[in-house]
């Protein structure tokens, strides 16, 4: 073989080497380029999940936030609404039971309330109190009852209080307490 030839060969087999080389590399590079991508995609990925859970807990925060101050503010105006129709309610019944105070049935059951008071306090000293709106009928209830009446200096809106000192005992059936007493369940 001549020289040209044996160049042309060497520069054939060179460049093909080269070549071959390159295409290597090239693959190499390829090969890392795509794993680099992937990794910056993952990344990125983790990334805009991190920033959307860290948003989403934000804008539950805000929910949860505004749904507490609604039900806080709704409580408040059921609150507000019970008050007024408790009140209501009240001045309904103090109305009805000065009505019911002027009745005979009234009369009946303050000679009930009496007798009660008289057998709870069996032969002891018993001290009956009636309201001072019921001055008017303190005869007529001591005439019925037989029992002596004190008209109470304290407006306990109607109903008797009874005292047996002797036992410690206080007999409250004045209506004042048992509107109290209801008022608390309501």
């Amino acid at each position: 073989m001549q020289i040209e030839e044996k160049l042309e060969v060497f520069r054939n087999f060179t460049i093909d080497e080269a070549k071959q080389k390159s295409d290597e590399m090239i693959a190499q590079f390829d090969r890392s380029c795509k794993q680099e991508l992937e990794e910056f995609r993952q990344n990125k990925q983790a990334e805009m999940e991190h920033k959307i859970q860290i948003e989403e807990r934000n804008i539950r925060r805000q929910v949860n936030s505004k749904v507490s101050g609604e039900m806080l503010r709704q409580k408040h105006i059921l609150d507000e609404c019970k008050r007024k129709w408790q009140v209501k309610l009240s001045d309904q019944v103090r109305l009805l039971l000065g009505e019911y105070q002027n009745t005979e049935e009234y009369k009946k059951y303050l000679i009930a309330k009496i007798h009660m008071a008289k057998k709870v306090a069996e032969q002891d000293p018993v001290i009956i109190y009636i309201n001072p709106s019921d001055a008017d009928k303190k005869t007529e209830l001591e005439v019925l009852t037989k029992a002596e009446l004190t008209v109470s200096k304290i407006d306990f809106g109607g109903g008797i209080r009874a005292v047996i000192r002797s036992r410690n005992i206080l007999i409250d059936e004045s209506f004042m307490t048992k509107l109290e007493q209801e008022e608390t369940y309501l």
